[in-house]
C-alpha cells in the first residue's frame, strides 16, 4: 500500500511469526482488491467494465463499496468515491502543479455517488467515464480485515495501524486503558493525547500528509467533490469511531465539510466523535464532538 503499517499483539505466548504473516496476508488482500494502481485488482475491473454491463463483485467489495454510498448518502456528496476521475488528474502524491482548471471542470460532470449503483453484490455504472478510489477508505478497510483474523485466530488483544487508520481490540494485559495519541498538524513538536473514549478504531484526515506548494499557495489530496480542488474548510479531522472503515470515510467527510458540517453529522451519529482543526482569522483553531469535551491533553513530544 506503499505506506507505514505496524501490528502490535498483546499477551501472547505463541509464535508470532505465523499471526503477523496472517495480519499482513489480509492487508494484502485488501490491496489486491482496491488499488487502483494494479490492473488486475477488482477495483480496475470493475473501472473497466461496469458502464458496460452489471459487475458481479466479492463480498468484500461489495461491503465497502455498500459502506462507502451509505456515508455519501448522509455526507450529501461531501464522501464520493466517483472523484477518482478528477484524482486522477491531480496524480498525487506525485503532483508538484495543478491541473488546469479547464480539465477538473471538464471532469466534474462525471462526479456523483448517484451514479453507481451497487446492490446485492452487483456494481453498475449509470454513465461511461466513471472512475472509482477507495483510498479515502481502503487503508481502514484493511486495518479492519486484519483485525477480524487475528480475532479469528484467538488473539484476544492487539492494535493495528495502517498508515494512521488505527483499529485496537481486547483488554491490554497491564490494565491501562488505550490512549492514543493524534499528531498536532501544525506543530511538530506537539501531540493530543485523549482518554479512552471505548471507541476501538479512529483515523486523521489533514492537509499536510500529501501536498505540494504552488504560486504561495497549498494544494492537497483531499478533494472536495463539489469543486474538484482541495477542500479549505479544515486542516485535520479526527474521528473516533467502532470500525477503521467508518473512521477512515468520516475523517475525510469531516474534512471536507467543515467543523461546523462536519461535527453536526458526527453529532448524529452514534458511537462517534471527532475532532476538527481550521483557521479562522488567520489563527489556528480547534472544535471537539461532545463527547471529547475535556477530554484531550496538549502534550510536548521530547525532541530526539
Amino acid at each position: 500500500m506503499g505506506t507505514v503499517i505496524t501490528v502490535k499483539l498483546y499477551g501472547e505466548e505463541r509464535d508470532p511469526g505465523p499471526l503477523m504473516d496472517l495480519a499482513f496476508a489480509a492487508i494484502d488482500q485488501v490491496d489486491t482488491l482496491m488499488s487502483r494502481h494494479l490492473e488486475t485488482s477488482e477495483l480496475s475491473r470493475i473501472n473497466r467494465l461496469a458502464a458496460d454491463q452489471v459487475v458481479h463483485t466479492v463480498p468484500e467489495m461489495s461491503q465497502a463499496l455498500e459502506r462507502a454510498q451509505y456515508f455519501a448518502v448522509l455526507s450529501g456528496g461531501a464522501f464520493d468515491i466517483t472523484v477518482g476521475v478528477v484524482s486522477r488528474l491531480w496524480d498525487f502524491p506525485h503532483a508538484h502543479v495543478p491541473p488546469a482548471a479547464a480539465r477538473i471542470a471538464a471532469t466534474l460532470p462525471l462526479v456523483g455517488y448517484r451514479q453507481v449503483q451497487v446492490q446485492d453484490g452487483q456494481v453498475h455504472f449509470l454513465h461511461p467515464g466513471l472512475y472509482l478510489d477507495l483510498g479515502a477508505l481502503g487503508k481502514g478497510f484493511a486495518a479492519d480485515q486484519a483485525v477480524a483474523a487475528l480475532q479469528a485466530a484467538g488473539v484476544a488483544c492487539g492494535l493495528v495501524d495502517v498508515s494512521g487508520n488505527i483499529r485496537v481490540w481486547g483488554s491490554k494485559p497491564d490494565g491501562w486503558p488505550w490512549r492514543l495519541g493524534v499528531k498536532h498538524p501544525r506543530l511538530a513538536d506537539q501531540q493530543i493525547e485523549v482518554e479512552d473514549l471505548g471507541l476501538p478504531a479512529l483515523a486523521t484526515s489533514g492537509d499536510y500528509e500529501q501536498y505540494f506548494d504552488y504560486r504561495g499557495e497549498r494544494f492537497h489530496h483531499l478533494l472536495d467533490p463539489a469543486t474538484g480542488y482541495p477542500a479549505r474548510r479544515t486542516i485535520s479531522a479526527t474521528v473516533w469511531t467502532a470500525t477503521a472503515t467508518d473512521a477512515d470515510i468520516l475523517s475525510t467527510t469531516v474534512f471536507v465539510l467543515g467543523p461546523e458540517a462536519g461535527l453536526k453529522l458526527i453529532s448524529a451519529l452514534p458511537q462517534a466523535e471527532a475532532l476538527v482543526f481550521f483557521e479562522e482569522g488567520g489563527q489556528l483553531r480547534h472544535r471537539v464532538s461532545a463527547g471529547l469535551e475535556g477530554r484531550l491533553r496538549f502534550v510536548t513530544v521530547p525532541g530526539d
